[in-house]
């Protein structure tokens, strides 16, 4: 059984080689350097939200390699290692992003993802800007992950206590064209400061269960896609 299957997380060093790396990174730069790119900056402990992103909107008009790579080749792998009939996210500003971390002053806060399956593809190798991550760690209930019930649960499962004696931290370094597939909405992720002085440029490619309802919360993507306001204290509850 794959281990993303079994374990809820599966890591592939190399799936890409480092030509293609270095193309699809050649055309985030392009469109970087063509386009003003929104810089989310979320204060908070103990590790801010800091980074500047491509949505999916965007990918699909301007990234058409990166946009068929998430409805043909990702979709296929963590369809096949995952076991579930997935599809892309009915969500489409959120299905795909590209996330530019820049050095000394960027990191993402710890966070549940609102799907059922995650692949992140990096596309450089860098200092720092580890994603941190404990596989399996959710006792879901439902399919309202704002209900009281499910706060409560998480609550208790992140106190540190309880982290250090249930859950396992795994710590995976950003190289070229490692791939981590992960069961999103069941695992606690986040990725720490980028050091050293080139800036970390990673896909995010999210996936659904066929039925579900599409991903779609307005405070959670008021949250990540502008610098507006969010209507909640803790968007991952945003329903």
């Amino acid at each position: 059984m794959p281990e993303l299957a079994e374990r809820g997380c599966q890591i592939v060093d190399a799936y890409f080689d480092a030509q293609r790396c270095e193309e699809l990174l050649g055309e985030v730069r392009k469109f970087q350097n063509e386009n003003k790119l929104t810089e989310i900056n979320r204060p908070m402990k103990p590790r801010p939200l800091r980074y500047k992103v491509i949505d999916g909107h965007q990918i699909e008009q301007g990234l058409a390699d990166i946009w068929d790579l998430y409805h043909g080749e990702i979709l296929d792998i963590v369809t096949k290692n995952s076991g579930l009939r997935l599809r892309p996210l009915g969500n489409q500003q959120a299905g795909v992003n590209i996330n530019i971390m820049a050095p000394q002053k960027s990191s993402y806060r710890w966070h549940y993802d609102r799907n059922d399956v995650t692949a992140i593809l990096y596309l450089n190798s860098v200092e720092g800007g580890e994603t941190e991550l404990y596989p399996n760690y959710r006792i879901l209930v439902g399919q309202n992950r704002g209900s009281l019930l499910q706060q409560w649960l998480d609550k208790a499962l992140l106190l540190p206590p309880v982290r250090r004696l249930f859950g396992t931290r795994m710590r995976v370094e950003p190289e070229v064209g490692k791939l981590v597939m992960m069961r999103g909405n069941r695992c606690w992720h986040s990725v720490r400061p980028v050091i050293g002085d080139v800036e970390r440029v990673n896909i995010i490619f999210a996936f659904e269960i066929e039925g579900k309802n599409g991903g779609t919360s307005e405070d959670l993507d008021t949250y990540l896609y502008t610098t507006k306001e969010s209507g909640t204290q803790d968007p991952n509850y945003s329903k």
